[in-house]
């Protein structure tokens, strides 16, 4: 029976040493190939849009395409900057629904945003 438990023991240890080398590898890879993007409005209105990427080897772009797929805004950051943030107004904008792509290299991340008009209100009063 001791055997047989030791026999067990060992196989459950080889075998989670395994998947657990797998899960640290593919991690490790995951976190070097990621795009870290952060988009927020900001009390003017305005969307910030802070880039971190894993290396700068590679040129970044960022679009900003209406519901249609105009481009409404594209800039290129060139390599060599690894952080880098933008600020951007989006008061000519017309309403409607947007998207934010930020690509470099073989990974992309989109975030969407929609403006709409102010609503106004109509106050009746009777004098």
């Amino acid at each position: 029976m001791k055997t047989y438990i030791k026999n067990i023991a060992v196989a459950f240890a080889f075998v989670a040493s395994f998947a657990f080398s797998a899960y640290a590898d593919d991690k490790e890879t995951k976190k070097a190939a990621s795009l870290n993007t952060g988009v927020y409005i900001n009390k003017e209105g305005k969307i910030n849009v802070f880039v971190d990427k894993p290396n700068n080897d590679s040129n970044t772009t960022l679009l900003v395409r209406n519901a249609t797929g105009d481009i409404v805004y594209r800039e290129v950051v060139e390599k060599g900057n690894q952080k880098f943030g933008r600020v951007l107004n989006v008061n000519e904008l017309p309403a409607g629904k947007y998207e934010i792509k930020v690509s470099s290299k073989n990974d992309s991340q989109t975030k969407s945003f929609q403006l709409s008009e102010p609503v106004v209100e109509r106050v009746v009063s009777i004098k």
